[in-house]
């Protein structure tokens, strides 16, 4: 077979570039409920020997609470430990770097892993960023250093966030009270009775008197005759 017709079968690879990753790259959230997102890396073909990352997140919107070292079944190819990272959420900015774990820094990794957990808690409704500050060709913000010490990360490539933040229906209404239900379970509310001071009726004890007076009268006028 030619090298032509060779080129013509065999199968093309990918192009990939050392980049950044995150997962997930947008979601919906809360107000108020914590949720992760991972950050990881592709070095592609190129051995590694320490990264740096610097992001930006919507401060209005976001607060970082923690940033955590990913746990790996294959190991951890990094150095990483707790409090290491710098976390501004006045800005909304963070950084981080990390050493390669091993032993001779001029061996270098090839690194396909994820690599941080980054913990927000959003703080107001809206769409909220998260972003890697890459400028090509600088050291000073987000890099892949490889063996000879160059920073390879291709920028462009580096996957970016969208968080959309819902107020949520958190939101407790105003409450009624409820009637107190009767014996019969009937939830119809109970009549209260307006109290009221009631006085006797006029003219029944008046009557009651003449009549008594009266009677009197005639049995003491029936005594009379009798006595004639």
């Amino acid at each position: 077979m030619g090298l032509l017709a060779w080129g013509l079968v065999s199968p093309v690879r990918a192009m990939a570039v050392p980049h950044f990753t995150l997962v997930p790259t947008s979601a919906n959230e809360t107000v108020g409920t914590n949720f992760v997102v991972t950050m990881g890396v592709d070095s592609d073909i190129e051995k590694v020997i320490g990264l740096d990352i610097q992001a930006t997140f919507d401060a209005a919107k976001l607060e970082v609470v923690s940033i955590e070292k990913v746990a790996s079944d294959t190991g951890y190819q990094f150095t990483y430990t707790a409090g290491q990272a710098i976390i501004h959420n006045d800005t909304g900015k963070f950084e981080v770097t990390l050493p390669s774990a091993d032993s001779s820094v001029y061996t270098g990794v090839v690194a396909k892993q994820e690599l941080l957990k980054i913990t927000f808690r959003p703080k107001a409704a809206g769409v909220a960023t998260l972003n890697y500050v890459c400028t090509a060709g600088s050291v000073a913000d987000t890099n892949i250093i490889n063996q000879s010490g160059n920073d390879v990360v291709d920028c462009a490539s580096n996957q970016s966030g969208s968080y959309t933040i819902v107020a949520g229906d958190g939101t407790t209404p105003t409450s009624t009270p409820m009637p107190t239900p009767t014996s019969g379970g009937s939830s119809a509310p109970t009549a209260v009775p307006t109290t009221t001071s009631q006085l006797p009726e006029t003219g029944g004890l008046e009557n009651t008197i003449a009549l008594l007076v009266l009677g009197i009268s005639g049995m003491m006028a029936s005594w009379y005759l009798k006595s004639l």
